[in-house]
């Protein structure tokens, strides 16, 4: 069974907007399924560019709407000054949020996803485009 996550490409795009090198950007991709539906950027509290704390109170706030409606947390997103690998402080976070983890080079805008399985496993991001109005069917 081959893993993957589906984000649509205008969150892709919204990240290159609001992204910069100086903070690791941090945000909370919630769907169903395999699908992310909806995101919610955080702050990063430790207005890092090595790593990244989301206030627990935000969290948690963003996780209760999140259930309101259906949804589920389906990964964590963040930029790394780098390539697009765990950290050690990724890993160690990445054992306690069982979702899949995207990391992103927020210089070269290459991303990766990982989730744990006794190690970072690898899971293939698919970016699906939403659909324009000209789309629709007649």
């Amino acid at each position: 069974m081959s893993l993957y996550i589906e984000i649509p490409a205008e969150f892709f795009r919204e990240a290159r907007e609001k992204c910069h090198p100086d903070v690791e950007c941090p945000a909370l991709l919630f769907g169903r399924g395999n699908a992310v539906e909806t995101w919610r950027w955080v702050e990063n509290k430790t207005a890092s560019a090595t790593q990244f704390a989301i206030d627990p109170e935000e969290m948690y706030r963003h996780l209760r709407e999140a259930e309101e409606r259906g949804l589920q947390l389906l990964a964590i997103f963040h930029t790394h000054p780098g390539p697009p690998i765990p950290s050690a402080v990724d890993v160690r976070h990445m054992k306690l949020w069982r979702v899949v983890w995207v990391v992103t080079d927020v210089y070269s805008w290459q991303s990766a996803a990982w989730i744990w399985d006794n190690r970072p496993k690898p899971v293939e991001i698919k970016q699906r485009r939403q659909p324009e109005a000209d789309d629709a069917p007649a």
